[in-house]
C-alpha cells in the first residue's frame, strides 16, 4: 500500500510539480503531490486550499463513483530496471554538474600527474570534478534536482522517479538526493563526458585519482543501478563533436580508441581523423561498424594486443563484423590497425610523446602475431 502520510517539501525534496522547496506538500512515497502554486493540469483541487493535486501513478487516481472513505492508494510495483532519461534531460543534468563543479576547481585534476593540462587540454571547462566529500556531492545533487524540477516539470510529473533516471544520481531511504557512492574519498575525481555527435552528454565516466591497487579499475561509469537508479549503458564518445556537420569533416577516416580522454587527445593532435571512443575493446562493436560503413577505419586500441588474447579476440570480432557488413575488397583496403612504441600504453601517450605511429593492413597485422595468436584470429575469421 502507498504511504499516504503528508510531508512538507524541502530543499532536499522539492515539489515535483513547481520545483520549489516551500509551501507545497507530498505523500511520503511521492505518489501524490499537493502544489500550492500550480493548478493547470491537476487531477483535482484540494477542498480547503484549492491546491493542485497530482497523482503520479495511474493506479491510485480516483475512480468515478468510488467510495473514497476506503484506502485506495495502491502503490505500483517498482520497476526492476530504471530507464535512462531522454538525452536532452541527461545533457541538462550533466552540463549543470560540470558548471557547478568544473574540473578547474581542483588543481590535482588540471595540474596534477596525468592531469588535463599535461594531456594538452586547455579547455578544462569541458570536464567536471566530482568532490571527494559526501556532503558536497549531496549539495550538488540537491541543487541539480531543484534545477531539473524547475526546468522540466512535465518530465518530473510523468516520471516520478525524477533524477533517478539520470545515471549516477539516486535517492536514499531518507529522501535525500545522492551523487555517486555515500562515502568520503581523499581526492576528487575527474568527470569525463561521453558526448553524442552533436555534443550532448550521454553519460559520464569517473577517473579515479591517486594510487590504486593492482586489481582496481582507474575508470568507472558514473552509474549506480544497484541504488535503484538508471544505468549508463556503453555509449560511443564522439570526440570531434565541435566540428560535426562541417563540409570538410564528413569524409574523414574513422579512428576508434578505448576511452574518451584518448579520443579527445587524438581529436586535438590529429584533426585529420574522426575520432570516436568506446568504453572497452569489447563494447559497441556493431555501432562502430555502422558509423564506419563505406569509410576508412583505423583501430587504435591499447598496445597490449600482442600479449592479451582478450583484446586480440575483440579486435578480430570487430574486423569480422566489418567484413560481413561491408564490401570485402573495400574492407581489406580501408581497414588499418595502428601500432606504436609499446612503452606507451595508449595512442594518447604515444602522440603526446611524439612516438611514430604505424598503420598496418590486416595482412601485415596478422603477420606480426605469434603462431598461437594467429590461430586465435583465424578461428574467429572462420
Amino acid at each position: 500500500m502507498a504511504d499516504s502520510r503528508y510531508k512538507r517539501v524541502s530543499r532536499a525534496r522539492p515539489c515535483l510539480i513547481c520545483g520549489k522547496p516551500d509551501w507545497c506538500s507530498r505523500t511520503s512515497d511521492d505518489s501524490i503531490s499537493f502544489c500550492a502554486r500550480v493548478t493547470a493540469g491537476a487531477d483535482r483541487l484540494s477542498r480547503k486550499e484549492q491546491w493542485g493535486v497530482f497523482y503520479h501513478h495511474e493506479s491510485i487516481k480516483p475512480k468515478p463513483y468510488k467510495n473514497y472513505s476506503e484506502n485506495h492508494h495502491v502503490q505500483s510495483k517498482p520497476a526492476k530496471k530504471i530507464s535512462p532519461a531522454p538525452l536532452e534531460i541527461r545533457d541538462f543534468v550533466y552540463s549543470s554538474l560540470f558548471r557547478l563543479s568544473p574540473a578547474s576547481d581542483y588543481l590535482v585534476l588540471t595540474r596534477g600527474s596525468k592531469g588535463l593540462l599535461e594531456r594538452g587540454f586547455e579547455n578544462t571547462q569541458d570536464y567536471g570534478g566530482l568532490p571527494g566529500s559526501v556532503a558536497k556531492r549531496q549539495d550538488l545533487a540537491a541543487n541539480i534536482r531543484l534545477l531539473l524540477n524547475q526546468n522540466f516539470p512535465l518530465f518530473i510529473r510523468q516520471n516520478p522517479l525524477g533524477l533517478r533516471h539520470v545515471p549516477g544520481f539516486w535517492i536514499d531511504d531518507n529522501g535525500e538526493t545522492n551523487l555517486w557512492q555515500k562515502k568520503d574519498y581523499p581526492h576528487p575525481f575527474l568527470l569525463i563526458p561521453y558526448r553524442s555527435p552533436t555534443g550532448l552528454i550521454q553519460a559520464c565516466q569517473i577517473r579515479l585519482t591517486g594510487n590504486l591497487a593492482a586489481d582496481k579499475k582507474r575508470y568507472l561509469w558514473l552509474s549506480l543501478p544497484q541504488k535503484n537508479s538508471a544505468g549508463s549503458g556503453t555509449p560511443l564518445h564522439y570526440a570531434n563533436w565541435k566540428n560535426f556537420g562541417q563540409a570538410n569533416f564528413t569524409n574523414l577516416p574513422v579512428l576508434v580508441t578505448e576511452g574518451a580522454l584518448k579520443a579527445d587527445v587524438v581529436s586535438k593532435l590529429r584533426p585529420d581523423f574522426f575520432a570516436v571512443a568506446n568504453s572497452g575493446v569489447n563494447c559497441s562493436l556493431e555501432l562502430i561498424v555502422n558509423i564506419s560503413r563505406g569509410k576508412s577505419l583505423y583501430l587504435a586500441f591499447d598496445g597490449d594486443w600482442k600479449e592479451n588474447s582478450v583484446v586480440l579476440r575483440q579486435i578480430a570480432k570487430l574486423l569480422l563484423f566489418r567484413n560481413i557488413s561491408d564490401d570485402s575488397q573495400l574492407f581489406c583496403k580501408n581497414t588499418k590497425i595502428l601500432s606504436w612504441n609499446f612503452q606507451f600504453k595508449g595512442i594518447d601517450d604515444a602522440l603526446l610523446k611524439g612516438s611514430e605511429i604505424y598503420a598496418y593492413s590486416i595482412t601485415e597485422w596478422i603477420n606480426t602475431l605469434s603462431v598461437d595468436n594467429r590461430l586465435i584470429v583465424n578461428r574467429i575469421f572462420g
